[in-house]
Formats: C-alpha cells, structure tokens, sequence
C-alpha cells in the first residue's frame, strides 16, 4: 500500500463538517488496509489529509484536510472528490448523495476499527 497516491485528477469540493474524536484520529493515522477482496476501500489519515481510495484500484477517491483543535479532535470542512469522467468513478449525482458514501466508507473504517468516528 505505499504505492497508493494523492489525488489526481478533477476535483469536487463538498462542504463537510465530519468531527473526529482524537482516538479516531490516531486509529485513522495507523490506517485501515484491506485484508481481503471484499475489502473495498484503504483509508490513511498522513498529517492533516485523510485519503480513501479504492483498493482494488488504488485509485484516490475521497481526499480532505483535517483541522485538529489543541484537544485533538477533528474536523473536515470540505471533502473533495474525484470528479473523473466515470471510467474510474463516477461521482454521485448530488453532493448528499457523496457525502453518504463518504459516510459509508467511514462506516467501513468503524467496523474495523470497532468503534464509532463521530459524525
């Protein structure tokens, strides 16, 4: 998985504001990395950029920067999203509609993980 990359490509930029607890925050620095083929998504948080990509094509598909408060929590004002022309993805037609599979993916990493990120 160190081969996985930043972004690239057009973006779309959806106004987020998704906190995260502290904890969340250190769990999402360690990563969550597929073990198998059923696990469809990688998710690194690397300084202040939590990166989701697809695994099976290590593509970037979610990308946002995480302001940390001096308690450690954090927050995601704006998530960007791949906007490509559909051949790697295709972005939901409205930007509830990708924000709730941004919210599934993190439901992804609170399974994993075993326990809740904070919406």
């Amino acid at each position: 998985w160190s081969k996985l990359k930043p972004m690239e490509g057009p973006r779309w930029p959806i106004r987020c504001g998704h906190a995260f607890t502290a904890e969340d925050l250190a769990r999402l620095r360690e990563g969550l990395w597929p073990r198998s083929m059923d696990d469809r998504w990688a998710v690194h948080l690397e300084g202040d950029t939590l990166r989701c990509w697809l695994s099976w094509t290590g593509t970037c598909i979610y990308e946002t920067r995480i302001t940390v408060a001096d308690d450690g929590t954090g927050v995601a004002a704006v998530l960007e999203v791949l906007d490509d022309d559909g051949d790697t993805y295709r972005r939901a037609a409205t930007d509830e509609g990708e924000l709730e599979r941004f919210e599934g993916v993190l439901s992804q990493v609170r399974r994993q993980l075993g326990d809740d990120l904070v919406t």
